[in-house]
């Protein structure tokens, strides 16, 4: 069963998460507090089979180097890597959501059931974007409607959330 950990890191306190099944775990967004990080992993005794990352922001990547040499052999995921992934034991998908960023990325674990966006939804809003990019955000808004209702929501600040309450009462997502 797929398990997620949340902590928080740095001063825009920033959702660093530690997703298992089992010892295996995948890092994503590793933002600040290298050895907050790390402290977790070996108090769990987590083996990192890959490191996720949603957008390249300072804050969603100050400790990836850290991580990826903690890690050497974990599996690096960001916008680069295209369509469904499978790092044994996890299998999802990524879905491009351009408009925080041009290269923000969400990841669809959509055998759990969880959704990881990085800034861009949070609970009752939206990440920020540069006036240019509103067509990529509106673009990119409209796949909430293609996702189950009862999905959890995992974003880049803030708590958890559902898809459905979202499409309810995310002022940006009614009428999509």
């Amino acid at each position: 069963m797929l398990e997620v950990e949340c902590l928080v890191t740095g001063y825009l306190e920033e959702n660093c998460y530690i997703v298992n099944i089992g010892k295996k775990a995948l890092i994503i967004d590793p933002g600040d507090n290298e050895e907050k990080i790390l402290d977790l992993i070996k108090e769990k005794k987590y083996e990192i089979e890959g490191i996720l990352i949603t957008h390249h922001h300072f804050d969603h990547v100050g400790a990836l180097k850290r991580m990826t040499e903690e890690f050497p052999n974990a599996k690096l995921i960001d916008n680069k890597t295209k369509g469904d992934v499978t790092i044994e034991p996890f299998s999802f998908k990524i879905i491009e959501t351009a408009g925080h960023t041009i290269d923000s990325i969400s990841f669809y674990f959509d055998d759990n059931n969880v959704l990881f966006t990085g800034d861009f939804v949070f609970r009752g809003t939206i990440g920020n974007f540069p006036e240019d990019a509103e067509d990529e955000m509106i673009k990119s808004l409209k796949i909430f409607k293609y996702i189950p209702r009862e999905v959890v929501v995992y974003p880049g600040h803030g708590p958890k959330t559902t898809v459905g309450d979202e499409l309810d009462d995310n002022p940006f997502l009614k009428g999509i």
